[in-house]
């Protein structure tokens, strides 16, 4: 009589295999079931690998480089029902040492290996709370990552800062951070450098490659108007933005207008910033006519850059693969796709100050000139309603929002922030302006099927206490509502918001604490992707990190 539970775990076992399974009966019949793996495919492919062993005998690897292999699961599963000390008996362990370690049957329950995953995910979550914690609290070691001004140092140590060709002393204009410990920065005379924070050393540096005051190579593109509302009365110079992605790529854009574009180039002990060329989609085809000039930039997770244009549009620039995930230096600008994204008809274009990405929702939030904060729908496959032209389309804005009506001030800075609640993430939109203020406005994702089928929750809408001194020029969130921002008047502070709540005049933003010592030429912050790391300029020619771990870590050491 056939049991059909037995074939049925067989017929099972072969697809798990996907190779040759041998029926062995006790009147050993052989009935094989061919597929197209091979042992020598298998072979020449894993023998390297850390987790693929093979048997040590060597008169039996041949057979593995000849022959397929053969599996008698059917046998082996009713030989341990019959016995639990099966894998203990010297057959068992000859037979299971011919087969590869990843398919060899265990006896591990899925007990154990749930037990495992619940006490990960316990122990990540114990990190997490007491990470966000620090956060809170201000529980963080704040160091100097490192110095532009390395090489300088080293000459003026060997008395050559009197050289004509030697290179001057230089200081930090914006940062960003790539895969950490890797940040690049800009500099006053125009120069991208990228740096290891953990061995506190520039590792590539591409010197004077935007506009600077210090030099006369490059045209000044910059309207002085926009530049009042960039830096107000605080212009340091150099480099207006700077964005990393991954260990080598960086985007930086200048005063002379348009993105440049570098990555760095490693050979052993060996680095090197290549440039790679210009978007050339900023650049006019008119002769003598200037680059648009780019204000500000972020890399998302897939490479794609997105740019806030003086011009009032969103731009994004979409790499070829094997450039962005590649090692190689090879990058042709005829390869690059630039998306010019439209804006809201109603009002003319005003140019974008600041820019936020949240993949999470598939949206970009950008902050402008004359108060707005629009944001922008980045569904691929979704058609939306673009307020642009009026129809559904793949991309476009789906809401505006201006905090700044009364004093028609100018947003300045932008960012998302999310809450956990117990229907779900709540999320919002921060934005800081010229004149200190910072507002929160809550976000509904689903605007489409909210009550007024708008995107901003402008019932929600709550303002920070008390005002930075001067523009805020920069903002970045953590989890649960924590937002930090940073002024003309050298104060970083932590503020607690309160995302989804009814009646959020019972919930103010909470002002947490703050971190002085920066200089008023402060321009960028930015947290690492493991959040556990703020990194900034504001400090002269050195790039700050504020690590939040730390504290954690010395906890763990007592």
């Amino acid at each position: 009589m056939v049991n059909y539970r037995l074939v049925h775990i067989f017929l099972s076992l072969c697809v798990a295999a996907n190779g040759y399974i041998a029926l062995l009966p006790s009147h050993h019949v052989s009935l094989t079931l061919p597929s197209s793996r091979r042992s020598t495919q298998l072979h020449s492919l894993y023998e390297n690998h850390p987790h693929w062993h093979w048997p040590d005998d060597s008169s039996s690897s041949d057979n593995y480089s000849k022959e397929p292999i053969f599996y008698n699961d059917f046998d082996l599963i009713a030989i341990e029902q019959e016995s639990d000390q099966f894998w203990e008996s010297p057959s068992a362990k000859q037979l299971a040492s011919s087969i590869p370690a990843n398919l060899r049957p265990t006896k591990t329950p899925d007990t154990t290996i749930s037990d495992f995953l619940n006490t990960r995910i316990s122990q990540v979550t114990k990190d997490s709370r007491q990470l966000l914690k620090n956060w809170r609290n201000g529980h963080t070691k704040s160091y100097g990552a490192f110095t532009i001004n390395e090489q300088y140092l080293l000459n003026k140590e060997e008395n050559k800062e009197d050289d004509p060709d030697s290179i001057p002393f230089d200081w930090v204009r914006r940062v960003d951070i790539g895969q950490y410990p890797r940040v690049a920065c800009g500099s006053a005379h125009g120069s991208i450098f990228v740096a290891d924070t953990t061995s506190k050393q520039v590792m590539g540096a591409a010197r004077a490659v935007h506009y600077s005051e210090h030099s006369d190579e490059y045209t000044n593109a910059l309207d002085e108007q926009l530049r009042q509302y960039i830096y107000g009365e605080y212009d340091g110079g150099g480099v207006l933005d700077v964005a990393m992605f991954g260990k080598n790529i960086v985007a930086s854009a200048g005063r002379e207008g348009g993105v440049k574009l570098f990555k760095l180039l490693e050979d052993g002990n060996q680095a090197e910033l290549v440039p790679q060329g210009d978007v050339q989609a900023l650049i006019p085809l008119i002769t003598g006519a200037l680059p648009i000039v780019v204000t500000c930039m972020k890399f998302d997770s897939y490479g794609r850059l997105y740019l806030g244009c003086c011009d009032g549009f969103l731009r994004i620039v979409t790499f070829p693969q094997d450039f962005v995930f590649g090692d190689g230096a090879d990058l042709d600008s005829q390869d690059l796709h630039v998306t010019v994204v439209p804006h809201w008809s109603e009002q003319a274009p005003s140019p974008i100050l600041s820019l936020d990405v949240s993949e999470e929702l598939e949206m970009v939030v950008t902050s402008h000139v004359n108060g707005n904060v629009c944001l922008y729908s980045m569904k691929e496959h979704e058609d939306v309603y673009n307020m642009a032209s009026g129809r559904r389309e793949h991309v476009g804005v789906i809401g505006v929002w201006n905090p700044f009506t009364a004093d028609e001030s100018y947003a300045r800075s932008v960012t998302f922030t999310s809450k956990e609640s117990l229907h779900g993430h709540k999320h919002a939109v921060v934005v800081g302006g010229g004149n200190g203020e910072v507002w929160v406005n809550d976000i509904y994702p689903e605007y489409e099927e909210s009550n007024t089928g708008e995107v901003f929750v402008d019932e929600y809408v709550q303002k920070f206490e008390p005002n930075h001194v001067g523009p805020v020029i920069s903002l970045c969130s953590r989890p649960e509502g924590l937002i930090v921002s940073v002024g003309h008047d050298g104060m970083l502070r932590m503020t607690q918001t309160w995302i989804g709540l009814k009646n959020p005049k019972k919930a103010t933003p909470w002002p947490l604490y703050g971190l002085g010592g920066y200089k008023k030429w402060i321009g960028s912050i930015c947290v690492d992707d493991e959040g556990k790391r703020l990194v900034s300029d504001g400090m002269d020619d050195a790039v700050i990190v504020h690590d939040f771990s730390a504290y954690e870590k010395k906890e763990e050491k007592q």
